[in-house]
């Protein structure tokens, strides 16, 4: 069908012009269009998610009559006793490669008009996986009704979840209060596809960049520390002043003192196991019925070293980041290419994001230990967890190696993809739609 290959080809390029032309923000200089230049798009981060979003629509379009249309054939074959795998394997190959072009030309084209630059791959095949997994997502709404209208309107009930639980639109730490979650993504985020994809994009669009690749291993290093001397060891000083006013006082049993001593107990045993050469003796005397004063002072006596400690390491992060800006500014043509490279890779916006700037609380305290709500880009997951890892994490941990964040997301994008594949397969959700059907005719 030429039509339909037609509409095919040039529904996502055209979707990608359009997207990018109108989202291509320009500053303004007294009333007058500026140069366009990437670092001041403040849209990029609305442009991966939509990506993403177009990604899922289009995958679940092209394939959402693949089934049903084929029904009466279907029905035929059955007595002939066709297999249903070698059917489902061509239908599957055919919309891969629909939807890998599709992809590479929405990306193609998107990139260039926005001025993104040498992540074309790496956004391909992020879209590409989120395309797939729609592909047969659809498949399986094709295998599941009996009607075509049945079928579009289910397509929006899928996508708006999608939209909703994928991380931007709402915070994960906003959401209702059963889901919501202040260190890591809740459950109801790590079955969306969307939320997966759209952290594959924006982190590697961050930490990927030919600007960031230089100068991320000394932000993370000062970030980190910064945050450590400024934040952690204040909120722990302030525990140990609590405390130190009830053992004076002699309410050393109440449940206020033993929640501070629980959260400064936690807190300072990570720090001891994962800074190599603290060492914390009294660290299991920090309880209501073993402190005392002396126990106290060696834990600020403990801080005021990590104090310095993280001061030390942030002013040496610095230093080595400002002279390699130094030797690539050493010139007047270097410095050209030193800010021709910050203005082309970096995006401000996005770096607001992926930072959380614009968030009060860059502290909070959940479930007795502190979690560091700023610059979660910045932070490697310590727990271990693949999926306890905070949104936009850097990397994570897949079976006891932390890979980046861009390939342990698609890889687990691909893992969906095959559950969804292989419900396709055993026909799962039409026996339960039919199961549910012949339970409400009874």
């Amino acid at each position: 069908n030429r039509q339909y290959v037609l509409i095919n080809l040039l529904e996502a390029p055209a979707l990608a012009f359009v997207m990018a032309f109108f989202l291509r923000y320009r500053t303004t200089d007294h009333g007058a269009a500026g140069q366009y230049v990437f670092r001041h798009n403040d849209n990029i981060p609305q442009y991966l998610f939509i990506a993403v979003i177009v990604a899922l629509f289009l995958g679940l379009t092209v394939a959402a009559e693949e089934i049903i249309r084929d029904r009466k054939i279907l029905q035929r074959e059955k007595f002939l006793s066709l297999s249903w795998s070698s059917y489902l394997v061509s239908k599957i190959g055919v919309l891969f490669s629909i939807s890998a072009v599709q992809s590479f030309l929405f990306v193609l084209v998107g990139d260039l008009v926005l001025g993104m630059q040498g992540l074309l791959w790496e956004h391909w095949a992020v879209l590409f996986t989120t395309a797939c997994f729609a592909n047969v997502l659809g498949l399986n709404v094709s295998a599941s009704f009996n009607s075509a209208k049945v079928i579009y309107i289910m397509i929006p009930v899928l996508i708006i979840p999608q939209l909703l639980f994928s991380g931007i639109i709402v915070r994960f730490d906003k959401l209702h209060p059963w889901f919501a979650s202040e260190k890591s993504v809740p459950w109801i985020g790590n079955i969306m596809a969307s939320r997966w994809a759209y952290e594959a994009l924006a982190v590697a669009q961050f930490t990927d960049n030919d600007y960031e690749r230089l100068f991320y291993p000394f932000d993370q290093r000062m970030k980190t520390a910064n945050w450590k001397k400024d934040l952690w060891v204040r909120e722990l000083k302030q525990r140990s002043d609590n405390v130190r006013r009830a053992v004076d006082a002699r309410t050393a049993g109440s449940p206020a003192v033993a929640q501070d001593l629980a959260l400064v107990h936690t807190e300072m045993a990570k720090e001891v196991q994962g800074l190599k050469g603290l060492r914390f003796p009294d660290l299991e005397l920090l309880d209501p019925a073993h402190v005392n004063a002396t126990v106290l002072n060696e834990l600020d006596s403990t801080l005021e070293i990590l104090t310095q400690h993280y001061r030390n390491t942030y002013k040496t992060a610095e230093r080595s980041k400002e002279d390699r800006i130094a030797e690539m500014t050493a010139t007047p043509e270097l410095r050209r290419n030193y800010f021709a490279l910050l203005d082309g890779s970096r995006n401000e916006s996005l770096s607001d994001f992926v930072t959380n700037k614009n968030d009060v609380n860059l502290i909070v305290e959940s479930n007795g230990e502190l979690v560091q709500k700023s610059d979660p880009i910045y932070v490697i997951p310590a727990d271990g967890g693949f999926f306890t890892a905070q949104f936009y994490a850097p990397v994570k941990q897949l079976f006891g190696t932390y890979m980046r964040t861009l390939a342990a997301n698609i890889i687990f994008l691909w893992c969906m993809t095959l559950m969804l594949a292989l419900a396709l397969k055993f026909e799962l959700f039409p026996r339960i739609g039919q199961r549910l059907a012949s339970k409400t005719r009874q």
